[in-house]
């Protein structure tokens, strides 16, 4: 570093310690600024570094004297304007550097800066490409760290909006980038920002439009996994271990055993401590609940807030028909065309003769074309409209000359095609696909029988007798297209109001047991005087109850005459009828019972509970949980299970909530795949097995070992290097000059003198 560079750097310093007394040095160094300027203006491309530091002098004491450095961030950006391709590298990186101090400091807006980065943007220097951009997106951060600054972020969005429109494809592709980024970081998660995105896509490079697409899907992605975690973290959790939990947690997420510690146990200095650290550790539970609370719902995908997903679709359409796209641009469409129509229910009627000419196996990456055309199906689509997409699905992939993997990964596509549009299968197919199950080959077999377990819960009607299984509702049947129910209640609520209704006959058969109790101990004594006239009144009760009996069997009067034997007795036929009709008789009277039962339910549970209050977030969770156990039951009862000695119940709760979503979800391509085919090992793979065996060896080879050695030569290594004396090398010498010459081969053979 110059001295003129240390003597501004002390200078800057005592500035901003002593303004006042330092305000005429100021004044020489800003008068000096302004004569270099008019130097620099000249030659602009040579380096300038004494400029250089004066720049970055001004612009730190630029708050101390705002009188003084009134006009230089003009002059700034005006150089910069002017001159930004022909100036030198480390000047022009200091002049950025300074207007970026400026701004941290709050000197110039944002709308100063942001123009004129973007414009540097075409500029060839990475470095500096990099420094702005992180700034950009720091300084947005900043704005919005202690709450959302919307004047701010509609400056800044109004700017990237005609920054993305831009021919420039670097000027677009970094405006696309913060958009992204500031999306990323939670920042930008509104529909402003994914709508700007959007206009990406409208783009005449192919490389806005793959980072556009790729951004829709990488967020897709992430919400999916965020939601498939957290219903696998609602199984796996015992809830009565989390009510447990939440009783011995206090308010600030910290046990009681820690504040016990904190206050109760130790000398007084370990106490200090304790309490300390007790302290931060509920400010920081207390402010992860706040930021939780305004966090934006990670399962909320990005592609759910686009405000015309119609247009976006055609518009990906129409670039696939005309357009001369590499063949990963053109999945990346595909994909992201069929999950919008899926997941906004779009009616886009040739999309699907489209994709069906990709439809056959030596296509390449099959599995993710199916998953795309399986995606874009949907209850709203006509099934004739997807009849011959399903049909060359399976005479492409499902005949008895197609390879294992061939037909398992048809078979899978099949069933996640009817799992979203069930209309498009008819009856004879469904049964000649159900017949795979009795395929030698495992992956085929399984991918049949999912076939199967899903129409046991749509249409068990479709299936063969022997297919559908026991306990199945033979009612349900597949609704026609268009066919809609209309609902006049929240779904579930029904099932909230008895659980309530139940726990309040709960608590008063308790308050009634304890008062019982009470009695229990007084009429103890009266009951064993009043046993022996029980005694007797049971044998007139057994005397009336054959009477009874008796009664309840009596004869119609319009009936036949019974049949009689000529012993007296009835005969078999006729034990039978009565039989029957008392137990005809005796369901009707459950059947009344039971609907008494349910009239004086109705009666208790009055009006519709929605409409007496408003249903909180508690209530929704609990009649979702009413709802699963509800569908458990019956699960577990069309298997023959009883709850209470199921093992599966976490998985079975598990698979229907991700049934529940199926039709949301995005498909996965691998899970279309066939999993399971052994294969005859190749070299590769017996390789691979011999090295994977290899790492456990102890020993191991001499060469390993000797690569594998540290430190010096051993002493036989050293003695093989050793010299000789010189008596012993002329003895090794003369040694290998007399030896016998050995002329020709030497294998004899056996011995011919031997068999003599």
């Amino acid at each position: 570093m110059s001295k003129a560079a240390m003597d501004l750097l002390t200078l800057r310093d005592r500035c901003k310690r002593d303004p006042e007394g330092y305000g005429e040095e100021a004044a020489m160094q800003t008068r000096r600024y302004e004569a270099l300027r008019a130097l620099f203006a000249m030659k602009p491309s040579r380096e300038h570094a004494e400029f250089g530091e004066l720049v970055s002098f001004i612009s730190h004491v630029s708050g101390v004297y705002p009188e003084l450095t009134r006009g230089f961030a003009e002059g700034v950006v005006d150089l910069l304007e002017r001159h930004a391709g022909g100036l030198d590298a480390s000047t022009r990186r200091a002049l950025v550097s300074a207007l970026i101090l400026m701004r941290n400091k709050g000197s110039i807006g944002v709308e100063v800066t942001l123009p004129l980065f973007f414009k540097l943007f075409r500029v060839k220097d990475k470095s500096l490409r990099v420094m702005m951009f992180k700034h950009i997106v720091s300084d947005a951060k900043a704005a919005n760290k202690k709450r959302t600054n919307d004047k701010y972020n509609r400056t800044v969005q109004s700017f990237l909006y005609a920054a993305i429109k831009d021919e420039n494809e670097t000027t677009a592709k970094k405006a696309l980038a913060v958009l992204t980024d500031m999306y990323r970081r939670n920042i930008w998660t509104d529909a402003k920002s994914v709508n700007l995105v959007v206009e990406a896509c409208k783009h005449p490079s192919q490389k806005i439009l793959v980072a556009a697409l790729k951004f829709f899907e990488g967020q897709d992605e992430a919400a999916e996994a965020a939601a498939a975690e957290g219903d696998e973290s609602d199984s796996e959790s015992d809830p009565a271990a989390r009510e447990n939990d939440i009783k011995c947690r206090t308010s600030g997420g910290v046990s009681k055993t820690d504040v016990f510690k904190a206050y109760k146990t130790g000398v007084a200095s370990s106490k200090k401590k304790k309490q300390k650290k007790l302290k931060r550790t509920i400010k920081s539970m207390q402010r992860k609940e706040r930021n939780a609370e305004n966090a934006v719902d990670a399962r909320f995908a990005a592609l759910q807030l686009i405000n015309d997903p119609q247009a976006l679709a055609e518009l990906l359409f129409h670039k696939l028909q005309i357009g001369h796209m590499s063949y990963d641009t053109k999945m990346l469409c595909i994909m992201m065309m069929c999950r919008i129509i899926g997941m906004h229910q779009l009616i886009m009627l040739n999309v699907y003769p489209f994709l069906q000419r990709y439809i056959q196996p030596s296509q390449l990456e099959v599995t993710r074309l199916l998953a795309a055309a399986a995606t874009a199906c949907h209850e709203l689509v006509p099934p004739d409209a997807l009849e011959p997409l399903l049909r060359q699905l399976v005479n492409q992939f499902i005949h008895d000359r197609a390879r294992p993997e061939v037909a398992a990964v048809g078979l899978n596509a099949v069933r996640e095609i009817c799992a979203r549009c069930p209309l498009v299968m008819n009856e004879d197919l469904l049964q000649d696909l159900a017949q795979y199950k009795k395929a030698k080959d495992k992956p085929v077999s399984n991918a049949a029988r999912g076939l199967i377990a899903l129409f046991r819960e749509l249409a068990p009607g479709l299936l063969e007798k022997k297919d559908r299984g026991k306990g199945v509702d033979m009612s349900r049947t597949l609704k026609a297209y268009g066919e809609t129910e209309v609902v006049d209640r929240i779904e579930g609520v029904d099932l909230l109001q008895r659980d309530l209704l139940k726990r309040k006959r709960e608590e008063e058969e308790e308050a009634y047991s304890e008062d019982d109790d009470e009695e229990n101990d007084e009429e103890d004594e009266e009951e064993e005087e009043e046993e022996e006239e029980d005694d007797e009144e049971d044998e007139e009760d057994e005397v009336e109850t054959g009477k009874r009996e008796r009664e309840d069997i009596e004869i119609d009067p319009d009936a036949p005459p019974p049949k009689i034997r000529k012993n007296g007795k009835l005969s078999l036929s006729e034990l039978k009828r009565r039989h029957k009709a008392l137990v005809q008789k005796r369901k009707e009277e459950e059947e009344e019972e039971a609907r008494a039962e349910r009239e004086e339910e109705e009666e208790e549970l009055g009006g519709p509970i929605e409409q007496e209050r408003i249903l909180t977030s508690e209530d929704f969770k609990r009649i979702k949980a009413l709802q699963t156990e509800k569908q458990l039951d019956a699960a577990l009862k069309r298997a023959g299970a009883n709850k209470s000695a199921t093992v599966a119940s976490d998985n079975i709760r598990l698979m229907m909530r991700r049934a529940d979503r199926a039709t949301d979800r995005r498909v996965n391509p691998d899970a279309l795949a066939a999993t399971g085919i052994k294969r005859a090992h190749d070299k590769a793979a017996r390789l691979a097995t011999v090295l994977a065996g290899r790492e456990d060896n102890e020993y191991g080879s001499s060469t390993v070992r000797k690569q594998k050695k540290t430190g010096g030569s051993s002493n036989a290594e050293k003695s093989k290097r050793k010299n000789l004396p010189l008596a012993a090398r002329i003895h090794a010498a003369t040694r290998r000059r007399n030896a016998p010459k050995i002329n020709g081969k030497q294998q004899r053979g056996r011995k011919v003198w031997k068999n003599k």
